[in-house]
Formats: structure tokens, C-alpha cells, sequence
């Protein structure tokens, strides 16, 4: 029987000033006892950077074909899909051959693990590569915001010019934003 997952929490207030999207709201979600602590950061940190009225957590820790998170649109399309760390690169052709039109982001922790992805898929040469980006994260600043973690969070959030300003609960960290294409 599988382990009981924590209950996680941030309260995101964003000001993505690049995008022209202000947001505030409770983003809640599990995290399974085998899920790394720098997993779950990345998911909600996938909040702040592709936000969308539309997000919601998909299953893609447990499920090997649903994403960390993804939007639709109110027809029922795929709008967005994002995944955090190195995903399960079937799972991802899979998704980009069944859409031309959604957004596909991927984030990495540092830029090792990004370039290991864009490695992996260039040797797959999945259809339609051109929707996907590919974000690192850099690891000095996952493993400051893993420090500052806890179980329940407020985060403030604002992206502008390209960076992204975070306050956790009263620390503040920034990095800068650098979306590369697939091809």
C-alpha cells in the first residue's frame, strides 16, 4: 500500500509584469513520500513562471501520462502542459504528437539537467519540437528556496524584464528567466 502523501501549500501572490498577469490564489497539492523536496518546489515554482487561469496539477509523479501540471481551454484542449525535472521522454513525444497548438515548458533544475533534456529529446526528434522550452532553474537558487521551505508557504512573486523576484515567507531570492527552444 502506498505511502500517504503531505499536503502542501503556497499562497502565491504574482505580479508577472511581462506578461501583464497579476494573480493571487492558494495553490495546494500533494506530495508523495518518494517525491524529492527540489520535485515539489519546481512544481509550485512552475505556478509562478507559466501561470494561467487554466493551471492545474496533473498526476505526472504517479500517472506516466498525465504532466506535472497542465491547462486546457473551456472547449477542452490541451492549452498547456508543463513538467519539471526530466520527464518521461514517451510521455512527452506522445503528448507533442497529439497537439500543434499548446505550450510545452519544461523546467530544470540547473543547467546539466536541461541540457540532458535537450540531448534526449533532439535523439527522439519528436514531432512538433518547435512548442517546447526549456527553462533551468538554477540549482543556488532551488537550494536556497529548499532552506527557506516549509509545508505552508506565502510567496510573492513578480517577473520583470525577465527575472524573477521571489519573497518566501519574508527571504528573497531572484534569478533570471532564460526559456531556450528545443531546435
Amino acid at each position: 500500500m502506498p505511502a500517504s502523501p503531505f499536503r502542501c501549500q503556497v499562497r502565491l501572490t504574482l505580479a508577472d509584469l511581462d506578461r501583464h498577469i497579476h494573480a493571487q490564489r492558494t495553490i495546494a497539492t500533494a506530495q508523495f513520500a518518494d517525491e524529492p523536496d527540489v520535485h515539489i518546489l519546481m512544481r509550485f515554482l512552475a505556478w509562478v513562471v507559466a501561470y494561467d487561469d487554466h493551471l492545474a496539477d496533473g498526476q505526472g509523479w504517479i500517472d506516466l501520462h498525465q504532466p506535472d501540471l497542465w491547462a486546457f481551454d473551456l472547449t477542452g484542449q490541451l492549452t498547456l502542459w508543463v513538467e519539471c525535472g526530466v520527464p518521461p521522454l514517451k510521455r512527452l513525444c506522445k503528448a507533442l504528437g497529439r497537439t500543434r497548438t499548446a505550450r510545452f515548458v519544461c523546467l530544470c533544475a540547473g543547467d546539466r539537467e536541461a541540457d540532458h533534456l535537450r540531448r534526449a529529446l533532439l535523439g527522439e526528434r519528436p514531432r512538433h519540437a518547435e512548442l517546447i522550452e526549456i527553462c533551468a532553474i538554477p540549482e543556488p537558487f532551488l537550494e536556497w528556496l529548499e532552506g527557506k521551505s516549509s509545508r505552508n508557504m506565502n510567496w510573492a512573486a513578480t517577473i520583470s524584464d525577465g527575472v524573477l523576484y521571489l519573497d518566501c515567507d519574508g527571504h528573497a531570492g531572484s534569478f533570471e528567466l532564460r526559456f531556450a527552444a528545443l531546435a
